[in-house]
């Protein structure tokens, strides 16, 4: 029988609703443990190490995430989502979106290509092929490459070495409402020196209706595949090759364009080696190479418009961990990516239709060059630990469209945390400071002084931000998270202009969240989770766009032997704080927002570890809603559809899943 050991990777323990890493100092008594419930469906998220959020990508979830990262992120409190149709929206945290979320693929780097946001880095993301997603709130990590702002989303795969020649497997199929269908089939096979991975995986909706019955213009069909060869000449020592593709179509309500192709192809190698040294601890060298293909037109509508859009990504990072004291350790590296945009479009005057396109030359518009050296240091200490980075960024940015120019910029970020643990608690304490550069989508909006010309000379973006919080963790479990930051030179896009421009402006932002899992019986349990965000924009004295409303989450789950069932009731304020056009490269307010509630069922059965049936139905009551922050629902133009002012929710939703794991 294979027995399968992972390496270089966090073991997982569940509490509440989720499965979390382990903490090195983790004070919870065996009773508390034995007290922890599997959640087999996923309606919430905790806390449980300071600043962090774990979560298992390949449980059901409740609200059914869309195929790709930002439907996934949705799920987790203080994330909004900027909807555009059935998927392709664009994720933010605590009002902050676009680049100030930093999302890493695996250790890559994956830059969309769409002017107009078709195609997000959460576009090319099927999270259940992941083993590991964490949330890192804040400007609380140096280590990952540019930092973001607003915080850092890592989709991680673990790496596998076996005692002995073997082969598992897992797979997983849901139907859902609206033509809803999703597959993968997972296979992991290997011996003690060798590993295969591989995963397959499709996902497919048509247009989905709102309570009202409107259809709702949302189709998408997109395939993933990646493959990977390891070689493990030691228990200490990974080398992987690893290639990945994806491709996918998609249509959306707030456009006329449809997304014909959006691709992507990768290619990268690891290494990570753990020494027997006293100060060296461990290196990791990742290098990769990615390019994304996007192609938008209306074609198929008879209108002759349509654009081809590319980026071709080349980086990698090497990674030092050292041991510099029984109690101090310390991670040094560097980091390099090369990143190049460009596009062709149809000329209607000379082109016609989509052979004219393909045949066209492409032309650069945009090249960004970065390289960054960083290092990060924990101090144990008798009852907490100290943590601290700091970070330094050359970016080189050549504009070729438009106007000719190439600018140069030297970014300093870092960030101090204190930690302590007391019984069952954990406090935190932090500071942390990040620089970023305008990115493609700002400088190619309008100069606000000069319409015809593109905002290259934006300011960077620096944001000072205070993070603190409580975890409890006894009988029930208790985390929060409270935020106050100062954003100078923020980057505004403001849509009440002749063409839309960005300009640089001072801002606010605080708020924060808490959840707590309580059981109240030995079968039944339930979970609350609060968030709440507010943003100024100080140099206007107005509010900030597209900050999101206060938004509470209850749970009641039950649990009998190998038999589970939940309710969701979410609940979202009215926003009244607006600044109508204004808002970042994920959009502007539209208008203030009313509140509204939905409530969702769930059950699951499962059958040893090998089979687990799931089912819910979200939006019970089909109520006909919009979020807040979401596209404007103009371009719904399929027959039997009408426009709506935003791009409402669907409504009644059911699905089921089946989960094999061999």
């Amino acid at each position: 029988m294979m027995n399968k050991k992972t390496i270089l990777t966090i073991p997982f323990v569940t509490l509440g609703l989720i499965s979390l890493p382990c903490l090195a100092n983790d004070s919870a008594t065996d009773e508390n443990k034995s007290q922890s419930v599997e959640r087999i469906v996923v309606t919430g998220e905790l806390m449980k190490d300071p600043t962090k959020t774990y979560t298992d990508p390949k449980k059901p979830r409740l609200p059914l995430p869309a195929y790709d990262g930002a439907g996934f992120l949705k799920t987790i409190p203080g994330f909004s989502i900027g909807r555009k149709g059935g998927a392709g929206g664009d994720p933010s945290l605590r009002g902050l979106g676009g680049s100030r979320l930093s999302i890493v693929d695996d250790g890559q780097h994956v830059a969309g290509t769409c002017g107009g946001r078709m195609d997000p880095p959460t576009a090319y993301i099927y999270p259940e092929a992941y083993d590991n997603i964490t949330v890192i709130k804040g400007p609380q990590t140096v280590k990952y490459g540019p930092v973001g702002s607003a915080g850092t989303v890592l989709f991680e795969k673990d790496r596998h070495s076996f005692d002995e020649a073997g082969l598992d497997g897992r797979a997983s199929m849901t139907a859902g409402s609206f033509g809803r269908t999703d597959y993968l089939v997972e296979l992991k096979a290997g011996d003690e020196k060798h590993y295969f991975d591989m995963d397959v995986n499709q996902s497919s909706s048509d247009h989905y209706k709102d309570g009202d019955g409107n259809k709702v213009q949302s189709s998408y069909d997109r395939s993933n595949y990646n493959f990977a060869l390891g070689w493990t000449p030691t228990e200490q020592t990974v080398l992987e090759l690893a290639y990945g593709s994806s491709s996918g179509e998609a249509e959306y309500a707030d456009r006329a364009n449809k997304a014909r192709e959006i691709s992507n192809e990768n290619y990268t190698f690891l290494l990570q080696h753990e020494f027997e040294s006293d100060w060296l601890n461990s290196i990791e060298l990742q290098a990769y190479s990615n390019k994304n293909d996007h192609i938008m037109d209306q074609f198929d509508q008879g209108v002759n418009s349509g654009t081809n859009v590319r980026r071709a990504t080349q980086g990698g990072h090497l990674w030092l961990g050292f041991t510099l004291a029984s109690d101090w350790t310390l991670t040094a590296g560097v980091d390099h990516m090369d990143s190049t945009h460009d596009g062709r479009s149809i000329n209607p005057a000379i082109d016609n239709g989509l052979d004219d396109l393909l045949n066209k030359p492409f032309k650069d518009n945009m090249r960004y060059q970065t390289s960054g050296l960083f290092v990060e240091s924990t101090y144990e200490l008798s009852h907490g630990q100290l943590l601290a980075g700091a970070r330094y960024d050359h970016w080189k940015t050549e504009l070729m469209v438009g106007q000719q120019g190439e600018r140069n910029d030297d970014l300093f970020s870092g960030y101090g945390r204190y930690e302590l643990t007391s019984g069952n608690s954990q406090y935190y304490a932090g500071i942390g400071h990040a620089q970023r550069i305008p990115d493609y989508w700002e400088i190619m909006k309008a100069d606000v002084n000069n319409p015809s010309q593109k905002a290259f000379d934006l300011a960077p973006e620096k944001t000072t931000q205070l993070d603190i919080g409580w975890i409890y963790e006894a009988d029930i479990a208790i985390s929060t998270s409270l935020f106050y930051g100062e954003i100078r030179d923020y980057i505004l896009i403001d849509a009440n202009t002749d063409k839309t421009s960005a300009y640089n402006i001072d801002a606010t932002v605080y708020g924060g969240e808490i959840a707590a899992t309580i059981p109240l019986t030995e079968h039944f349990s339930t979970q609350t989770s609060v968030s709440y965000s507010h943003g100024d924009n100080d140099t206007a004295g107005t509010p900030l766009g597209q900050i999101p409303p206060l938004e509470g989450r209850i749970t009641l789950d039950y649990q009998y032997n190998q038999w589970a069932a939940g309710l969701l009731w979410r609940l979202v304020a009215a926003q009244d704080r607006v600044a109508i056009g204004e808002g970042n490269i994920s959009g502007q307010d539209l208008a203030e927002s009313s509140g509204f509630g939905t409530l969702s069922f769930n059950a699951s059965w499962k059958h040893n570890d090998a089979l687990l049936v799931s089912f819910g139905v979200e939006n019970l009551f089909d109520i006909t809603y919009a979020e807040h922050i979401s596209r404007s629902g103009a371009g719904n133009d399929i027959p039997g559809s009408e426009p709506t002012f935003q791009v409402n929710e669907p409504g009644r939703t059911a699905w089921v899943k089946v989960d094999y794991t061999f």
